[in-house]
């Protein structure tokens, strides 16, 4: 690389690792959250440092395509998305099988774990997306965490949406954006699920009084 390459390389490169530390940040902060409200913020910016990323690319890349991609993460992700969540409030407080300090330091073992393996499995990678990978595994275990520890069926339903945020960071670092009929139909069918999830959220509250699903549990008996 020469100096004229890395004098284009840095900021770009900076402004990826920001992004990907914002990204990272916020699902933690979701899963940190005591209101539930909190968690529905931070995964709007999770949303938004997603898209600003998928530009960054677009940019890097000059694909129209991939530019659109981050538009419509961006509108959908980081407008539609949450709102219908917010729609679905009833409960301001989070109820979760695990308390959020204790919770905050198994997500602090899932990223350095994310961190460390992604490493010894891929290696370092000299491209402005380097940090991009291991960002989005760890991501991907703190999404899995919210979704196996929250007892509201919204929190979990936001657990889903963080994973697939994860899951489309890593097909952008890994591919440098998917074609875009793909991207475009993975964003409508998340839209469609959100919104279906969201009836039946808004049922299970209805029926139980409250989104604790653990109560479901009595079902088997």
């Amino acid at each position: 690389m020469n100096t004229l390459e890395l004098a284009d390389w840095l900021p770009r490169s900076n402004a990826v690792n920001l992004l990907a530390g914002l990204f990272l940040l916020s699902a933690l902060r979701a899963a940190g959250s005591r209101r539930v409200r909190g968690c529905i913020s931070a995964y709007r910016w999770n949303s938004v440092a997603l898209a600003l990323i998928a530009l960054v690319v677009a940019l890097d890349t000059a694909s129209r395509a991939v530019a659109l991609a981050a538009l419509l993460v961006l509108a959908i992700k980081a407008g539609l998305i949450p709102m219908l969540l917010a729609r679905q409030v009833k409960q301001q407080e989070v109820l979760t099988r695990v308390a959020l300090p204790t919770g905050m330091l198994v997500c602090g073992a899932l990223v350095v774990l994310a961190f460390s393996q992604t490493r010894v499995l891929f290696g370092s990678d000299p491209s402005i997306l380097a940090s991009c990978l291991p960002v989005s595994v760890a991501t991907t275990l703190v999404a899995l965490f919210v979704m196996v520890t929250r007892r509201q069926a919204l929190m979990q339903v936001l657990g889903l949406v963080l994973l697939e945020n994860a899951i489309f960071l890593a097909a952008v670092s890994l591919t440098q954006g998917l074609p875009l009929v793909v991207e475009m139909g993975i964003l409508l069918d998340l839209l469609a699920g959100v919104a279906l999830l969201g009836l039946f959220v808004g049922r299970i509250e209805d029926t139980l009084g409250e989104g604790d699903v653990s109560r479901l549990d009595s079902l088997r008996e």
